[in-house]
């Protein structure tokens, strides 16, 4: 427990999770308000950093973490540079490394976990009148991806 306390202090620091200084700038450029219906505080950059820095482990179990697209938009807007792309991906890590979670879409091609359920059912649910060859290629991590278009374009 006490290690996970510590990579979850390093996760924070290694974000400026600390720095936040709840402006909401974060917010009011995620596109996650689009997104999703549903979308409140709870799920927003500004309530994910704040539950990171209050709720401890806690933070951990929560299902809001896996509904942010890693755009890095709010870091963009950050007058203090908070990263919550790094924040919410070392927390996804964290998740991870207990057990493979469902809220995770892996990769066809190397196994490697890349997008989260919610994200990839709003993505899909946007393509669902493209080629299956898309949506296939969409199965597959960033990086397989370059190297699929390498190959067939090499």
């Amino acid at each position: 427990m006490k290690r996970e306390d510590d990579r979850l202090a390093r996760v924070r620091k290694y974000s400026k999770a600390y720095a936040c200084v709840e402006c909401g700038r974060c917010v009011a450029v995620c596109p996650m308000a689009e997104m999703y219906a549903d979308f409140s505080i709870e799920m927003s950059p500004r309530g994910i950093i704040q539950k990171a820095l209050r709720d401890g482990g806690g933070i951990l179990t929560d299902e809001n973490i896996w509904y942010c697209t890693e755009c890095n938009a709010g870091t963009d807007v950050c007058p203090q540079g908070v990263s919550c792309r790094d924040l919410i991906r070392g927390l996804r890590e964290l998740v991870l490394e207990r057990h493979p979670a469902e809220q995770v879409f892996y990769c066809r091609d190397c196994g490697n976990p890349f997008l989260a359920r919610p994200v990839e059912r709003f993505v899909m649910g946007r393509l669902e009148q493209e080629p299956p060859n898309v949506r296939a290629l969409l199965e597959r991590c960033p990086a397989c991806r370059r190297l699929t278009y390498a190959r067939r374009n090499a």
